[in-house]
C-alpha cells in the first residue's frame, strides 16, 4: 500500500499535535502498519548518540518502539542563534532538501509517514520552510489540529487553511482538540457543520482530559531544574493545580485540596507544618496535596525539616523568589514525557475513540 506522507501542523503553539501523533501512531500500527515518524525541524533540540533530536520525538519513538536515533534524527535543528545566522546566508533550497532526504529515508521500511511540523503553520517562514512550503517540497497531506471552542477555533482553522494553500500544501482536514467534556456533543455538531460550511472536512473531535496536561512532581522538578530534598517514592503524584502560599497557615490551609503543588517559602515554618500536618492527616481521593515547593534557597530547620521528610512528601527546593517561581511554573507546558506511561496511554485511548484514523489513511492512499 503507497501512501502520501501525512503532515500534522497546529493552528497554534501547544494544542496538542504530539500527543495526536502519539494517539494516531499507535491506531495505525494496530491496523497491522509500518509506520515512520519523524519532527525534521524544531527548536528543542537534544543530542543522542551525535544525532540531533527533537524532544517531542524522543516520546514519540519511544511508543513506536524504536531506538534507532536515526529514525527521528532532525533534519534542520534550529539551535539558538542558527535563525539569525541563516537569515544573512539563505539557502532554503539546502535546508529544504535536508528535509526531503529525512522523509525518504523513512519512506523505503514503512507503510505510513507522520511528519509532525513546528507550533503553528507560519513557524518557519523565516527560512522560506514554512508549515506549507514543507507539506508541499515533501508531497504530504496536511492535517491541522486546532484548540476547542466554535467561533473562534473556526476563525483559526480558516486563517491557517488560507496560508497552507497559499503556500501550495495539500490540505486534507482538520481534527479539533482540547474540548470540554460537558460542551463536547454541542461543540463537535457545531465545527463539524461549520468546517463543513467552508470546504473543510473534520476528522474527529476530541474531549480535552485533564490528566494530559498535569505533570507528576517529578516532571515538575525535571523542568525547573529543582533540588529533590525528600519524598522520592512519590515523585509520580500527579499535579492538579500551583498553589501560592504566601498567607497565614491556618487561612492557606482552606485552599489545600485538588491535588496541589504547593509553593512557600523555605523559611515559612508554620507553613510548611500546616502543609505537613495536611498531607498525613487529610485524604482523598482525590488527596489535597501533591507536592511541595521551597523557593527563596532557604530549607526550614529542625524539627520541621524531620517531620517535613519523616512525612514523606515530595519536596522541592528553588532558589528563585516565591513570585518568580510561581510565574515560571504556571508559563511552563509540562509535555508528555516518556515515562508518563499514563498519559501515553490515555492519548491512545482518546485518539483511537475519537479520530477518523481509517478516513484519515484513505486520505492517504495515492
Amino acid at each position: 500500500m503507497k501512501t502520501k506522507p501525512l503532515y500534522i501542523v497546529g493552528t497554534q503553539r501547544n494544542v496538542g499535535k504530539t500527543t495526536f501523533c502519539i494517539g494516531l501512531i499507535s491506531a495505525l500500527q494496530e491496523r497491522g502498519l509500518k509506520v515512520g515518524y519523524t519532527k525534521p525541524m524544531g527548536q528543542r533540540v537534544s543530542n543522542i548518540e551525535g544525532q540531533n533530536i527533537h524532544d517531542d520525538a524522543l516520546v514519540v519513538s519511544r511508543i513506536m518502539s524504536t531506538t534507532r536515533p536515526e529514525s527521528t534524527s532532525m533534519a534542520v535543528p534550529l539551535t539558538r542563534g542558527r535563525v539569525e545566522h541563516e537569515i544573512f546566508d539563505l539557502d532554503s533550497p539546502r535546508l529544504a532538501d535536508k528535509v526531503v532526504t529525512a522523509c525518504r529515508c523513512l519512506a523505503a521500511d514503512n507503510d505510513v509517514i507522520v511528519v509532525e511540523g513546528m507550533g503553528h503553520v507560519a513557524m518557519g517562514s523565516v527560512l522560506k520552510l514554512s508549515a506549507g512550503d514543507v507539506a508541499r517540497i515533501i508531497g504530504a497531506r496536511a492535517l491541522l489540529v486546532s484548540g476547542g471552542g466554535i467561533g473562534r477555533a473556526i476563525d483559526d482553522i480558516s486563517l491557517c487553511a488560507t496560508f497552507l494553500t497559499a503556500r501550495g500544501a495539500d490540505l486534507m482536514g482538520v481534527v479539533v482538540n482540547k474540548v470540554w467534556p460537558e460542551k463536547y456533543d454541542r461543540i463537535k455538531e457545531a465545527t463539524t457543520k461549520g468546517l463543513a460550511n467552508l470546504g473543510i472536512r473534520s476528522y474527529g473531535t476530541v474531549p480535552f482530559q485533564e490528566c494530559l496536561s498535569c505533570p507528576t512532581v517529578g516532571q515538575v522538578a525535571q523542568q525547573l531544574g529543582a533540588r529533590v530534598m525528600c519524598g522520592t517514592g512519590s515523585l509520580t503524584n500527579r499535579v492538579g493545580k500551583v498553589l501560592v502560599a504566601g498567607m497565614e497557615s491556618n487561612h492557606m490551609v482552606s485552599y489545600l485540596r485538588d491535588r496541589s503543588l504547593v509553593i512557600t517559602p523555605g523559611d515559612r515554618n508554620d507553613n510548611i507544618l500546616a502543609i505537613v500536618s495536611t498531607f498525613t492527616l487529610v485524604k482523598g481521593p482525590p488527596p489535597p496535596i501533591a507536592g511541595l515547593v521551597l523557593t527563596g534557597g532557604y530549607l526550614p530547620m529542625g524539627n520541621v525539616m524531620n517531620l517535613l521528610v519523616e512525612s514523606g512528601l515530595p519536596t522541592l527546593q528553588c532558589s528563585e523568589d516565591t513570585y518568580t517561581l510561581a510565574v515560571r511554573v504556571r508559563e511552563t507546558v509540562f509535555k508528555i514525557t516518556p515515562d508518563d506511561e499514563q498519559r501515553i496511554a490515555m492519548a491512545r485511548d482518546l485518539i483511537g475513540k475519537h479520530v477518523d484514523v481509517d478516513g484519515i489513511l484513505e486520505g492517504l492512499r495515492e
